[in-house]
Parts: C-alpha cells; structure tokens; sequence
C-alpha cells in the first residue's frame, strides 16, 4: 500500500487519524489497534499530485 501512500497518516487527535481510502490493510491495522480512522478520496489533490493529507494541511495549536 506504500505506492497509494498508506503511511502518509495525519494524527488528528489521541486515537483519530485521517488517511485516503483505498488501503484496507493499513486501515484494519489502525482500527485494530484501537484508532478512529477517516478517510477521504484524494485520486486528484493526493495521488497525482503526490501529497497526502500531512502535506495538505498547517501547523495548528491544541489545548487540552
């Protein structure tokens, strides 16, 4: 799943991430580890122009 960037996995918070679809391996491991996991279809702004949802996004500030 590496060429469809399965390892390109943005943490959203404690146990919620977003990743693209199409990597049922990679999701079923997350989940199976106790993760929410997101996806989102990026054929276009992901795959082709090669940036997954890391690349897509901006630093941000968290309080807990």
């Amino acid at each position: 799943e590496y060429a469809t960037m399965a390892t390109n996995v943005l943490a959203l918070a404690p146990r919620k991430c977003l990743m693209l679809e199409g990597n049922p391996i990679t999701k079923r491991l997350l989940e199976d580890a106790g993760c929410e996991v997101m996806t989102y279809r990026g054929n276009e702004i992901s795959l082709k122009a090669e940036g997954g949802p890391t690349c897509l996004t901006r630093p941000i500030w968290r309080e807990y």
